[in-house]
């Protein structure tokens, strides 16, 4: 399913992102955050660890900056202490819930699944036990694209987000104790969010790339479609 969204006709409603790190939640899907804040969603952004194996040896500093990135896509953030490469699937889906009573998202983010061998072994932990939680609670579920090492994931939902694209930049270069890294170099986040537009077949423009592992359709699309083969 190759398709692009529009955020504006949506009614309020909250999503919740989880991720094992802050700056997991800005490189794959600040562009769609902003787009949704703008359209006056509530966006929530969970982060389990504290970020104690940062580039930064000031604790508190992978925090701070995830503060100052929601503030320029407009997201408040919970902060939880796990120790990195150290915390269980049992005590995401335990912080999940909670977050889920707290704040009733009608939509939640997280990691994709990729084996370890391919991908980080605390995004595959948090990504089992927030698909385990939406299962259970019955909410609708996306996959972000991992920043490296595609493999396994298979995109089928793409969301347009040339408009921000600076604001997604800003957001990231907040992660100064990051920026060392490759995936965090503005030609990284500008080619890969290339790579997903030429993947729709785009010659310009810039999108990030959701697998939607589970996804409702209201009533009111069912109204439409009865209504639209009642006049033809």
């Amino acid at each position: 399913m190759n398709t692009s969204l529009s955020f504006n006709n949506l009614r309020q409603q909250t999503v919740l992102t989880v991720y094992a790190h802050a700056d997991d939640e800005v490189l794959p899907a600040a562009g769609t955050l902003s787009l949704m804040s703008k359209a006056g969603w509530s966006i929530r952004c969970l982060i389990l660890t504290d970020g104690n194996y940062s580039s930064s040896s000031i604790k508190g500093t992978r925090h701070q900056e995830a503060e100052a990135a929601g503030k320029i896509i407009g997201a408040t953030y919970e902060f939880y202490a796990f120790e990195e490469c150290n915390f269980s699937t049992q005590a995401v889906i335990k912080v999940t819930e909670e977050a889920i009573k707290s704040w009733k998202p009608d939509l939640i983010i997280t990691h994709a699944p990729q084996p370890e061998k391919y991908g980080h072994r605390d995004h595959e932990v948090c990504a089992i036990a927030v698909s385990n939680v939406a299962t259970r609670k019955n909410i609708p579920l996306w996959y972000s694209a991992p920043p490296v090492f595609l493999r396994g994931f298979e995109p089928n939902f793409f969301v347009d987000i040339t408009t921000v694209i600076d604001e997604k930049i800003s957001a990231i270069q907040c992660y100064e104790s990051e920026e060392e890294k490759s995936f965090m170099q503005l030609d990284a986040i500008l080619v890969l969010s290339r790579f997903w537009a030429r993947e729709l077949g785009q010659k310009d423009g810039y999108f990030e790339a959701f697998e939607i592992s589970r996804q409702w359709v209201g009533a009111s699309f069912f109204t439409a479609l009865n209504h639209v083969k009642t006049e033809s």
